[in-house]
């Protein structure tokens, strides 16, 4: 795309002068974009707020009505930076090789906004041209009954990766009928827009739930700068062997317990509701706990993916 200037003229009948802000993209990163603005002289302020492309209609209509926010301005002002003068920005920690738009809304000196100036912008993809491979280490197993039980893995990427998936799967789940490589490699080749850790950049250390005593394999595939896909890397591994698979949430109280075909959870409130969410956002089962403070919540009937149970106050992911 080009990055020349381009000048956002805003017009309308109601406007005093004619306010409008003219900008440069100074650098784009793979995770950082840099952008000047210089309002005119009959622009009284503007405020500036990036979205990945095409979601800012989508927040708008999600939190417009519950906010009061009356026009996609009003929102911009509200979230956004505000400027009387010419500003430089730098927005960091972004997603390599992803479409954004800057919205940029200036008002006159009567508080009457002008036209909204957009403004995409694309990072660049990180990665070279050559095979994408990864490298996974298994790092330390901890945790205890009480608190629940994890396992740390680290995927490494070469120098063509681009972006990385990476999981942990039972082996014993990995070797039914279910799943499998080829059913594995369609699933992690899947785009989820919903799970901001879905794609990976860099080196990934992650902490999964897991349990005890148990075999497991981390599995990470990768694709390069032209979007090629590289192979599927696994490693095999056992967790130590302790006693119980009992995890509890973080920052709550309850606990829960991952079984094959259900999802126990204890110690909540009675009445209370223990919901699991598929990954796309979407409520796919639920129970309320029983005056024990006990809610069984069957999943036999889940297609494989990643589940995240979520009991009113705390979230945590499980692998069907």
């Amino acid at each position: 795309m080009s990055l020349a200037l381009v000048t956002g003229l805003c017009m309308s009948a109601q406007l005093v002068g004619s306010p409008s802000v003219d900008y440069t993209v100074d650098e784009v990163g793979t995770d950082f974009i840099t952008i000047t603005f210089t309002p005119n002289a009959d622009a009284a302020g503007y405020a500036i707020c990036l979205f990945e492309a095409g979601t800012a209609e989508q927040q708008f209509a999600m939190f417009g009505p519950w906010m009061g926010f009356q026009t996609m301005g009003d929102m911009i002002k509200a979230w956004g930076i505000t400027k009387t003068e010419t500003y430089q920005y730098t927005w960091t920690s972004q997603s390599p090789g992803t479409d954004y738009e800057i919205y940029v809304q200036c008002w006159d000196v009567n508080n009457v906004d002008a036209d909204m100036i957009i403004i995409p912008v694309t990072t660049l993809k990180m990665g070279g041209e050559g095979v994408a491979e990864m490298t996974i280490e298994i790092g330390e197993f901890g945790g205890d009954e009480e608190n629940g039980y994890y396992q740390w893995v680290t995927y490494i990427p070469n120098e063509n990766v681009s972006l990385h998936r990476d999981i942990i799967i039972e082996l014993q789940a990995y070797e039914s009928e279910e799943w499998g490589e080829e059913n594995l490699i369609n699933y992690l080749k899947q785009d989820n827009p919903w799970d901001p850790y879905w794609d990976q950049y860099g080196i990934d250390e992650a902490q999964w739930t897991a349990q005890p005593d148990t075999w497991y394999i981390a599995f990470s595939i990768a694709k390069n700068a032209n979007d090629e896909w590289g192979p599927l890397t696994g490693v095999e591994f056992k967790t130590p062997g302790t006693s119980t698979g009992v995890n509890e949430l973080a920052g709550g109280k309850a606990q829960i317990t991952i079984g094959a075909d259900a999802v126990t959870a204890t110690g909540n409130k009675a009445g209370s509701e223990v919901r699991v969410y598929d990954m796309n956002g979407r409520m796919v089962a639920s129970a309320r706990a029983d005056a024990n403070g006990e809610a069984v919540i069957p999943t036999g009937s889940l297609s494989k993916g990643v589940y995240v149970v979520v009991n009113g106050h705390s979230a945590q992911k499980f692998m069907k």
